[in-house]
């Protein structure tokens, strides 16, 4: 008996060292892949039906690992929490933009956690905004317009990752509101040679959540996966290591219910399972602080900073034979250093104090990071037009990345002035200035 308690005692602690390490143990890859582009949608607090437990922290380091562990850019990512159905299509719009642009030589990942939903009546599945409610599918999202659009983009591959199910259930096993208590089996849409869709549940059971490491199950084996393999894995040996993972966890955890991942790819798409996600195995980890993980309420937006967090301070009155600007432009790169430390840890509102600071300073690159800010779509201010702005000022004063990401801005809406910046760029000798107008052209 006392053999049996001690195995028991030891388990117990196994479980509480590693309680949420997909959370905190990153694979940082030192490979850059800027012919990927990401959307990511991660509803929870919905307005007209329960939350989904954990949707915001799946999308939250769903995006940390597509930005360390696989090498995407921020500027390549789409991160929509709490999405409503307008902003649902405009992070397709752009995506199909950003495919656009790149001819055909770019891939694709969208991933989506929240609530699915049947339509009872001819049993089309549909994704549900944070605005929508399950009695009428006329606001949400139907999976298969999704994937015809995906269909029309040129793209070298297109992976979509549903952490969601169908049947009427949400991730605690109740009945969503429209739902008369019975599961429901939708028709498995149709995707084309360029997609392959991967589903957290099939026909007519429950995407459950994974409590203990505050995820939905089927994201947390996602994460695992490419955590272990360090990003150097293909969708093949992913989704064999999540459906079973998936399907022995479930059945444990939820008294016997069955939760089984589904693979959908075209007849015509026989060379699915060796695509490709990182291009090189992550060589190192970095550990990541969980303070996120419980809400914090939004700091206040007043722009005046608090005490700047430990910049190397300068000093109340510069000495004599050392000039104020240079002093000046001392103070500001120290502080540009600390934003962009800020800006690694998703302290976007300390980030921005730092950045403004150092622009009052004088500082063009903190021009330059401000709009990397205000561009990026985690950042609660996110705003494209305040983004382009100080682009524009930093472009104005010659700096080349500016140069190139006001093209970006421009890209799609107005690609003459887009095409003016990617000149600009190139003249100065930026490679991916000097691509994005060969597909131009």
């Amino acid at each position: 008996m006392k053999h049996y308690l001690l195995i028991f005692a030891l388990t117990m602690c196994s479980v509480g060292i590693n309680a949420q390490t997909v959370d905190t143990k990153i694979a940082v890859n030192s490979i850059t892949d800027d012919k990927t582009f990401v959307v990511i949608v991660s509803n929870e607090n919905y307005k007209n039906e329960e939350i989904v437990p954990f949707a915001k922290n799946d999308g939250e380091v769903f995006k940390i690992y597509c930005q360390k562990t696989l090498g995407i850019p921020d500027d390549h990512i789409r991160f929509v929490p709490d999405a409503t159905l307008g902003e649902m299509n405009y992070a397709i719009y752009w995506l199909g933009n950003m495919l656009k642009a790149y001819d055909g030589e770019a891939r694709a990942i969208v991933y989506y956690s929240g609530h699915g939903m049947p339509d009872e009546s001819d049993k089309e599945a549909y994704l549900l905004p944070i605005d929508g409610f399950s009695q009428s599918s006329d606001g949400a999202m139907s999976t298969k317009k999704l994937y015809a659009k995906l269909e029309e983009m040129p793209s070298r591959s297109i992976m979509v990752f549903l952490d969601a199910c169908f049947s009427g259930a949400n991730r605690d096993g109740k009945m969503l509101a429209s739902s008369r208590g019975v599961a429901i089996k939708v028709k498995a849409d149709p995707v084309g040679d360029n997609t392959v869709v991967f589903s957290a549940a099939q026909g007519d059971e429950t995407a459950y959540p994974y409590k203990s490491q505050k995820h939905g199950m089927f994201t947390y084996y996602i994460l695992e996966k490419i955590q272990q393999s360090g990003g150097y894995t293909t969708l093949g040996e992913l989704s064999d290591y999540v459906t079973q993972q998936v399907k022995r966890k479930a059945v444990v955890e939820n008294n016997g219910k069955s939760q089984t991942p589904t693979i959908i790819a075209s007849s015509g798409n026989r060379n699915w399972r060796n695509w490709q996600f990182a291009s090189e195995k992550a060589g190192k980890y970095e550990n990541r602080a969980l303070a996120a993980s419980t809400p914090t309420p939004n700091p206040t937006p007043n722009p005046t900073p608090n005490p700047t967090p430990n910049p190397t301070p300068a000093p109340a009155a510069p000495k004599q034979e050392i000039s104020t600007q240079v002093m000046s432009l001392s103070v500001a790169s120290d502080l540009v250093t600390q934003g962009k430390k800020h800006m690694r840890a998703m302290s976007y509102s300390k980030a921005r104090t730092c950045f403004t600071q150092a622009a009052h300073q004088g500082s063009i690159e903190a021009l330059y990071q401000l709009g990397m800010l205000y561009s990026n779509s985690n950042y609660d201010g996110y705003n494209k037009e305040t983004a382009t702005e100080y682009f524009l000022k930093a472009a104005n004063n010659r700096h080349v990345d500016a140069m190139y990401m006001a093209g970006m801005m421009y890209l799609g809406t107005d690609n003459s002035t887009a095409k003016f910046w990617f000149h600009k760029a190139a003249d100065n000798g930026h490679t991916q200035a000097k691509a994005q107008l060969s597909r131009l052209k």
